[in-house]
Formats: structure tokens, C-alpha cells, sequence
């Protein structure tokens, strides 16, 4: 597959009364200017939440009510070989952990946010479920936002060591990318753009997410945060990334009516009060699900890294519950690590 050309300019982009977008990329959505930035900082499209430091030690200083159900809480992901899928040529999916998939739609081959170690000072539960240097070729590596546990340094220029690929992003995400993968291709856009891809490639589009950005300590919202959709004309693939529940599920499907399969997290929502605007519970996945009017749902987020307060396996077994309550219209997918779903 060949490359497309880098469309990365942090300090090109136009502006107008702090609504900023990639000029070289189509917008899809008639009525949209652009993302609004606020003193150099993104905003959220319908509202905006608390992500102080303040907040961060109210969670730190509140006892958590199931604080003796985690510690009991033994459960972990099953994991599989996920090479019988990786060296094969069907198109499908197969989750390798977290918000890491590798995807392939009409041959063309994706990674969503690859991370293959331990995030700053949390470790891994399970272990990446395959050697990041066996990986099968890749046309291109999907980041969605700068977060340590979907942007990560080292297993990003661990697979540039091996790999070649193109990267799809968001605004002003190339700056940070540039030391750790030289010379690959980065495309950044806002929401409700579409990337420059050869024409048989997949289409694919940057789309909202109700989320934020930081990764030091005076950079908040300076990077954009989204998530992406995936289309040939057989499949629509939506990859939700991190995101909240809020009113932009509903506005995703009014562009796309038809999404065949969705990857949602369904983890790291405990405690609301910090969680909430950050990640979707299981009943808020379903929410979410039934505003995308999927096909299939797929829960992700969970099983790999401990960042929140609900026991381990408290996301699963709740989605299965909606699931045998009759709850979640369309199918769910429950993936072990490393196992595949082939489309």
C-alpha cells in the first residue's frame, strides 16, 4: 500500500475566531467550522468538564465503597494466539488489549493506539498477546488522542524499528510524533474530516470524542482528542477511542446511518464524579451503541491496565448482564485478548 503524503502543519492551520481545522482535508459536515479553540486550548463540542488537579485529589482522598470487592476480585482476560489471524488475508479485527486493534478492510491494514508495555507507573495485567515485531505489515497506525495508555513513546518507536506506515491523527498531534517516528507520514485533522487516502483504500474520517488532552503538566487540551470511522463499501468499521457519553454518538450516526460494527470502552469509569467525562460504563456503552445503531458491539478498555476504582472484571461481567436482560439491541462481541473477528 502505498504511502500518502505527510499533511502535518501545527502552525498552518487556518483560523478564524479559534475555529481550526486542516486546510487539505475535507470537512464532511456542512455546518461545522471547525474545532473551537479556546487560548490555544481545544474545547469539547457541547460542554466542557473538570480535569484539575483539584479533582484529581478528591478522588484521591475519597474511600472507594468497593475498595474490599477489588482487592477479591482475582478475574483476568483470557488470552489468545492472535497470529492465525495476523498472518492471514480475511478482513476483520482482533483486539490485542485495551484500545489496540489491528484491522484489516479490503487488505489495507490498521493499528489503533499501539501500546505493548507498561504506561508510566501502571502495569500491565496481561501481557501483549504477541511480539510487536511480528506484527504483519502496516499501511497505517491510528492515534486517536495524546494519553499515555493510547500514545505511547516506546511502543511507537519500537514498531517504527520494524514497520513502515503512515500515521492518522488529530490537530497538533505531529509535533509530539516527529522525534519518535522519522520520516513515517503523519495526516492531522479535525473532526468531521476525512484523510487523504489512495482511492482504493479505505475511506476513513476523524470524528468527535468528549474527552481532553494532557500529557505534562501545562499542556492541557493543547492536543486534539477523537475518534474514527472506517468505510469500504461493504463495511463501516467506528473505533470510539476514549470518549464520554454525550450528545455526538447521536450526531456520528445522523452522517453515517449504517455502522456495522463499533469498538467502545466499557472500562475505567469509577469513580463518576472524575470518570464520567472521560470513559463510558457498560450502560452508557449500550447508550452509545444504540445512538450508533450498530451492528455489533465490541467492548474494549478493560482487562489490561487498573485505572480506576471498580473491581477488574466488573466491565464484563456488567455488559453481559445487559446483554441476557435483553438490553443491547445488535450483537456483542466479547473478545478474549488476541482473538479474532472476522468480517
Amino acid at each position: 500500500m502505498a504511502s500518502s503524503e505527510a499533511l502535518a502543519w501545527p502552525s498552518k492551520y487556518l483560523m478564524a475566531d479559534q475555529f481550526i481545522y486542516n486546510p487539505q482535508l475535507p470537512t464532511i459536515r456542512e455546518d461545522w467550522p471547525g474545532n473551537r479553540s479556546r487560548n490555544g486550548r481545544f474545547q469539547n463540542e457541547f460542554r466542557q468538564a473538570d480535569h484539575s488537579m483539584k479533582l484529581a485529589l478528591r478522588w484521591k482522598l475519597t474511600k472507594n465503597p468497593q475498595k474490599e470487592e477489588k482487592q477479591q476480585d482475582d478475574w483476568l482476560p483470557e488470552v489468545k494466539d492472535p497470529r492465525p489471524f495476523l498472518n492471514s488475508t480475511q478482513d476483520g479485527l482482533v483486539w490485542l488489549g485495551h484500545a489496540t486493534f489491528f484491522i484489516r478492510l479490503s487488505g489495507v491494514t490498521f493499528l489503533t493506539d499501539p501500546v505493548f508495555y507498561d504506561v508510566s507507573f501502571i502495569k500491565r495485567k496481561v501481557p501483549f498477546p504477541v511480539p510487536p515485531q511480528e506484527l504483519p505489515p502496516l499501511d497505517y497506525v491510528l492515534l486517536s488522542h495524546g494519553h499515555f495508555d493510547h500514545c505511547d513513546q516506546e511502543s511507537l518507536k519500537e514498531l517504527h524499528k520494524t514497520h513502515a506506515f503512515s500515521v492518522l491523527t488529530s490537530l497538533n498531534m505531529g509535533s509530539l510524533l516527529q522525534s519518535w517516528v522519522p520520516n513515517a507520514p503523519i495526516q492531522e485533522a479535525g473532526w468531521y474530516q476525512q484523510y487523504q487516502l489512495p482511492q482504493d483504500a479505505p475511506e476513513v474520517y476523524f470524528l468527535p470524542a468528549y474527552h481532553w488532552h494532557k500529557r505534562g503538566l501545562l499542556d492541557n487540551d493543547r492536543i486534539l482528542w477523537g475518534s474514527f470511522m472506517l468505510q469500504t463499501p461493504k463495511h463501516t468499521l467506528y473505533f470510539g477511542a476514549d470518549s464520554g457519553y454525550d450528545q455526538h454518538f447521536q450526531g456520528i450516526q445522523q452522517l453515517f446511518p449504517r455502522i456495522d460494527t463499533c469498538l467502545l470502552g466499557i472500562g475505567a469509569y469509577s469513580p463518576a464524579f472524575i470518570m464520567q467525562p472521560s470513559h463510558t460504563s457498560p450502560l452508557e456503552a449500550v447508550q452509545a451503541f444504540k445512538d450508533l445503531k450498530g451492528g455489533s458491539l465490541v467492548p474494549m478498555h478493560y482487562g489490561v491496565f487498573d485505572l480506576s476504582d471498580e473491581p477488574f472484571g466488573e466491565p464484563l461481567r456488567w455488559i453481559k448482564k445487559l446483554e441476557s436482560q435483553g438490553a443491547i439491541p445488535g450483537k456483542l462481541k466479547c473478545l478474549a485478548i488476541g482473538e479474532a473477528l472476522t468480517f
